[in-house]
């Protein structure tokens, strides 16, 4: 593949952010575990699961870690990787917070940017590739 071909695709992929919130949450973690940033990866992923289907994953992961079958992103100066198929699939483009409003429901959230489907608790979701055949 041509380079830009490359940068083509890689632009018309759905994209992974990160709310400046989950960023700070991410980098203090790095941080308290002494793993570089620059060498960090959150990699985002999803299991089958939950009352909507699927339910999402995080992870710490090291450059060492990223595949060739994954995507690589940068957001509010975090690394984040997503395999492919997932995020083509399953994930969708998608937006990543980090709530502490009480001690009960603290930690990160996730919204489909394309008006996806999650359960009422928002643990889980319905994967982005059935979204697409309820659209006009």
């Amino acid at each position: 593949m041509s380079q830009p071909e490359e940068i083509l695709s890689q632009e018309l992929l759905p994209e992974v952010t990160l709310s400046e919130k989950a960023a700070t949450v991410f980098k203090e973690a790095c941080k308290a575990e002494e793993k570089a940033l620059d060498q960090s990866y959150l990699r985002i992923g999803a299991n089958a699961g939950g009352c909507s289907g699927y339910r999402y994953e995080l992870d710490w992961n090291s450059v060492d870690n990223v595949q060739d079958t994954d995507v690589t992103f940068q957001s509010q100066g975090v690394n984040i990787v997503v395999e492919k198929d997932c995020l083509l699939s399953i994930l969708g483009p998608t937006k990543i917070d980090y709530t502490d409003q009480n001690m009960v429901e603290q930690g990160f959230t996730f919204v489909q940017l394309d008006g996806g489907h999650q359960c009422g608790c928002g643990e889980s979701f319905t994967a982005y590739k059935d979204l697409k055949r309820f659209s006009l």
